[in-house]
């Protein structure tokens, strides 16, 4: 069993059910539906026939946020070194070298100087000056520029909010969905976690954030994001045009580092298997990218154009599967000692504190006696994550009483999720425990942790190895 997890965007590529269904069984964890393409009847029945596949599959609504796009453009418009194209947030008809933005602060946050890129950084221009509504750019790297193509402002501060009106609309349309996860794009400070928080509360939401880090705002601001999210996403496509791109990979291992230290999941996103969406086979630099993401401690992932657009979304699930399940033979060899894991970061509480000595005994106790299995009884999947974000060398078994955290955990590395009835007694915990973990496929030694007294709702306290 591999222990990282796979995110699938899904499109056109996939969003039948047959589609869908291969995809879960080649390796699919995370269904990501994402909201700036498509309508809310088409995301309704991607999410319907996702949850028809099987219970611990995880829905990701991927907000849009003030993302920035070119107009439409009859054909392609190339673009050459030294000429002139003049961006315009008013209507561009019959103007030649004129492209539409749909951003109408373009022109008062810009100024000469500054860079800006299309399309994922492959075309590079620089302001000239600003007329009126009118940005005039000289092109420094050119290239063929088609309709909707992202535009990046990197070192510019933008006043768009992370939730856009547009973005919440579409969150209230994936509450009443019942989605796993919000993914929350361009985010620049923990206030705009914060707010987000608060509508999901207030509607009485169970999903959780995941905050894509591809603004340079959100890494200097990283400490107080990091607290306020439940997850974090290395959104590499944006982030490597708003940063360096040779900063790129060493930002990657920082923030995974960061991510375990403070137990929570981590999935690192774009262009990990690129070439599949023309191509049967990876390149060898993709797979090796896939790979060292693996290494370097990912809980999960993505595929993104790969089984959204892509020819061969299926064969790219298996391939990904594939890679990771090799890094982590690999990666299990290597000598290291189970229990070094530091504190946990940001706890708050000496109850954090008192769940993650517990979680770190568990894996330790595992090791010394040579368990098959970690077995977490669980209500809200904290002590789960607590226990995985020490990477194990054996599984995690779940076992949960909650539907929402069962999926949920389908993004957390290592993690596997029973769904049980619930316990309402301590007595019934051990039965319980040997019955549906060994008709999970498990036997010899476990280690187990729970809370005890179960029907108190008691945080977990106890660690128990028991003999299947």
């Amino acid at each position: 069993m591999k222990r990282a997890k796979i995110v699938c965007t899904i499109g056109p590529a996939s969003r039948d059910g047959a589609t869908l269904e291969k995809l879960a069984a080649a390796g699919m964890n995370v269904a990501r539906i994402n909201f700036s393409h498509g309508t809310h009847e088409e995301h309704a029945e991607v999410c319907r026939r996702v949850r028809s596949i099987g219970a611990n599959i995880a829905v990701m609504q991927d907000l849009q946020g003030p993302k920035i796009r070119v107009g439409e453009i009859d054909g392609e418009l190339e673009l050459t070194r030294d000429e002139t194209l003049v961006l315009t947030v008013e209507d561009p008809a019959g103007r030649p070298g004129v492209v539409h933005v749909d951003y109408h602060e373009l022109a008062d946050e810009v100024k000469p100087g500054n860079d800006i890129f299309l399309a994922d950084g492959i075309i590079h221009l620089v302001v000239d000056r600003i007329d009126g509504g009118d940005v005039r750019c000289r092109v420094v790297h050119g290239g063929l520029l088609t309709s909707r193509k992202g535009v990046n402002l990197p070192g510019v501060s933008i006043s768009a909010p992370a939730l856009t009106a547009r973005d919440r609309e579409d969150l209230d349309f994936g509450i009443e969905l019942g989605v796993d996860y919000v993914a929350l794009s361009f985010v620049r400070s923990a206030d705009e976690v914060r707010e987000l928080r608060r509508i999901l509360e207030a509607a009485g939401s169970h999903a959780k954030i995941v905050v894509k880090i591809e603004k340079r705002e959100a890494i200097d601001n990283l400490p107080g994001i990091l607290a306020e999210t439940d997850g974090l996403m290395i959104a590499r496509g944006d982030l490597g045009v708003e940063i360096p791109i040779d900063n790129v990979p060493v930002i990657q291992k920082e923030l995974i580092d960061k991510c375990l230290s403070a137990g929570k999941p981590v999935i690192t996103a774009t262009q990990m298997l690129e070439s599949m969406t023309v191509f049967k086979l990876p390149t060898r630099a993709e797979a090796s990218d896939v790979a060292n993401a693996v290494i370097d401690g990912s809980d999960a992932l993505m595929l993104s154009a790969e089984t959204a657009t892509g020819k061969h979304p299926v064969e790219t699930v298996s391939m990904m599967s594939r890679i990771i399940g090799t890094a982590e033979e690999y990666a299990r060899a290597l000598p290291r000692d189970e229990s070094s894991t530091c504190a946990l970061a940001g706890a708050e509480t000496a109850l954090d504190m008192d769940t993650d000595a517990v979680a770190s005994g568990a894996v330790k106790i595992a090791h010394e006696v040579g368990a098959r299995a970690i077995v977490v009884l669980t209500h809200s999947g904290r002590t789960a994550r607590l226990v995985a974000r020490r990477r194990p060398s054996v599984p995690v078994v779940a076992l949960t009483d909650l539907e929402h955290v069962a999926r949920q955990l389908s993004l957390v590395w290592g993690v596997e999720t029973i769904h049980i009835d619930r316990i309402e007694t301590t007595e019934e915990i051990f039965a319980v425990i040997k019955e549906r973990v060994t008709r999970a496929g498990y036997s010899g030694r476990i280690v187990l942790t729970a809370g005890i007294p179960t029907k108190e709702r008691t945080p977990t306290n106890t660690v128990h190895v028991v003999d299947l």
